[in-house]
């Protein structure tokens, strides 16, 4: 199964997990980098996923978990495969977006290994096959990456901002923005 990837904004969204073991927390951790607002769903949860929660229900899933709230995402990180089949179940049925940890048949969407550096994101995905290949491949485009790279795309976007206001020509507009990447490149090598 192949999945398209789409940036899609969790900032100030709110989004759902059961579950609040390693699992969940490193998707707790991974969404709270994003913004989302997390809601925890779990008999037992470690001090840092309801630290890093918004709200935590400490209890079993139940199909009314879903009902409180629109939830953008659900991410089930149960180690209950019947658990995690209704929660497919019931996100599917709603429309929602759901991930369940380790069984990629189970989701409509994955989380990809992410390299993170202020607003630049590269997302690296093997469908679920093999998360160590996109781990190993993440580690190869971070060795690539220049230093500094997220501060530059923040300099690049302020001076886009400028640029679209000054320059009307597109070409020229094109060109004064890579000839502004190529500078901040370069000194970043001197």
């Amino acid at each position: 199964m192949a999945f398209f990837p789409m940036m899609v904004s969790t900032e100030n969204q709110n989004v759902i997990v059961i579950g609040g073991g390693e699992e969940g927390l490193k998707k707790i951790r991974i969404l709270r980098s994003f913004g989302a607002l997390i809601t925890l769903v779990a008999p037992d949860a470690l001090p840092e996923a309801i630290q890093l929660s918004n709200v935590f229900h400490k209890k079993k899933f139940s199909s009314e978990d879903l009902e409180v709230q629109d939830y953008m995402l659900v991410v089930s990180a149960t180690n209950d495969r019947e658990v995690n089949s209704l929660v497919s179940s019931l996100a599917k049925a709603k429309r929602i977006p759901v991930n369940v940890v380790d069984d990629t048949e189970l989701c409509t969407f994955i989380f990809p290994a992410i390299i993170k550096e202020n607003d630049l994101v590269c997302a690296v995905s093997s469908a679920g096959k093999s998360p160590y290949v996109a781990q190993y491949v993440k580690g190869l485009i971070q060795e690539c990456l220049p230093p500094q790279i997220g501060m530059i795309n923040d300099q690049m976007g302020e001076y886009r901002e400028s640029v679209k206001n000054e320059i009307s020509d597109v070409v020229k507009r094109r060109e004064a923005l890579k000839n502004k990447l190529d500078s901040l490149i370069e000194d970043l090598n001197h």
